[in-house]
């Protein structure tokens, strides 16, 4: 058995932060006084819905891909992904000139899908289930076809890509006292646990997840990845089957705050974000100012506080309803 990889450190994130900076968007940071009021409290909101491929994966993926070496590229990729993963790495897999495939599944947001194949991937999602499924297909085709394996979030490249978003988002706001940042596998948040205790040790990390894919807790505690016995969640984006390994170490050491919140107190901050930021959010993207919602009703949540919008991929038909719904009568 390999041993496992090193955690990346926080030379690894800037390292990653210099590298894709001609190739993404630095995406503002962006507040509203409605916002502040609805919620109680003052939000420092990272637009992540606004990068490249709607999401912040594509900084992991940009950063995994762009390391690989010449023979692992020409073997050509795949990974797995309920659909910003494939995103972000088709868009790097274009930009390094490599072949992609993609395995998703069934269920994966239409959009999401087309817009991997526009992008160049190669789209598989017959008889794949749910993201236990996509796993195993990826790994048999990796034996196969001898492919190159992008993690979506299981992996130090990938995780130092992912904490440019949270470096960014501190060295414009260096007075925010927690973070809530969206959890499935973990990447993105184990990307903010490298940058917060390097260079903002005050700020308290908030993890959250649905109510109905929630791992982290039980993994923690558990010392282990532990899969989700939930019943599922209208959060496409969040449903891996549970943290990574490398992630959930770094993340054990950072002792975040975990907040599980419903659908429908997700698909609410979905509504709150367009109406008082004037932005379009994908589920996911909305869940940690849900989380802000719930800690506010709780009395637990002093501001400033920073959340990371992750992704902006939301189904059309999903948003109409949101925003239908979300009218004043």
């Amino acid at each position: 058995m390999p041993p496992p990889p090193s955690e990346p450190s926080l030379e690894d994130a800037y390292e990653a932060a210099t590298a894709l900076a001609p190739h993404i968007v630095r995406t503002p940071v962006l507040g509203s006084r409605d916002l502040d009021a609805r919620l109680g409290v003052s939000v420092r909101a990272k637009a992540e819905s606004l990068q490249i491929t709607g999401s912040f994966k594509v900084r992991g993926a940009l950063n995994r891909i762009r390391t690989l070496d010449q023979a692992e590229r020409d073997r050509g990729l795949i990974t797995v992904s309920a659909g910003n993963a494939a995103l972000g790495a088709a868009y790097a897999a274009q930009l390094h000139g490599c072949a992609l495939t993609v395995v998703m599944a069934e269920s994966a947001v239409r959009e999401k899908r087309a817009a991997a194949a526009a992008l160049g991937a190669t789209v598989v999602t017959e008889g794949v289930r749910d993201a236990a499924a996509a796993f195993a297909l990826a790994r048999r085709l990796v034996a196969e076809r001898g492919l190159t394996f992008i993690h979506p979030f299981d992996d130090p490249m990938v995780v130092a890509g992912a904490a440019t978003a949270t470096l960014e988002l501190l060295a414009e706001c260096p007075d925010i006292t927690r973070l809530y940042v969206p959890c499935s596998g973990g990447g993105l948040l184990a990307g903010a646990a490298i940058a917060t205790r390097a260079i903002a040790g005050h700020v308290e990390l908030v993890a959250v997840q649905p109510l109905g894919t929630a791992t982290l807790a039980a993994s923690l505690e558990a010392g282990r990845p532990v899969s989700h016995r939930g019943t599922g969640t209208i959060v496409d984006a969040l449903t891996a089957p549970m943290p990574g390994e490398l992630n959930l170490r770094i993340i054990s050491s950072a002792s975040p705050g975990i907040r599980t919140v419903t659908d429908e107190a997700t698909l609410a901050a979905m509504a709150d974000v367009a109406r008082d930021l004037r932005l379009i959010v994908e589920p996911a993207g909305a869940i940690a100012v849900a989380g802000v919602k719930a800690d506010v009703a709780d009395g637990r949540a002093d501001g400033p506080v920073g959340v990371l919008l992750s992704g902006s991929n939301a189904s059309w038909s999903l948003l109409t309803d949101v925003l239908r719904d979300s009218r004043p009568r």
